[in-house]
């Protein structure tokens, strides 16, 4: 028995066809998820609460630091822009 022909999706920020079980679509779903949240939540989940220790509430920043926040906007923006392309 042959295993299943992989699922595939349209990823804008890849401009193509990829795997749903690739990292590259993992990226794009968590972009996806930051962009469709009001701003104000998203900039609290990206940069975290000041001061904070517990995980959750430090944010993006708190875990994986400002140069990853600083490419999770770009990528926010990018995607933004590509999907309201005319």
């Amino acid at each position: 028995m042959s295993a299943p022909a992989p699922s595939l999706a349209w990823s804008h920020l890849a401009g193509r066809e990829v795997s749903t079980s690739s990292e590259e679509w993992r990226h794009e779903c968590e972009i996806a998820y930051l962009l469709a949240m009001p701003t104000a939540k998203r900039n609290t989940f990206l940069d975290g609460v000041p001061g904070s220790t517990d995980r959750e509430e430090r944010g993006i920043k708190g875990v994986r630091g400002e140069a990853a926040v600083a490419k999770l906007r770009a990528e926010i923006i990018r995607l933004h822009g590509l999907k309201n392309k005319t």
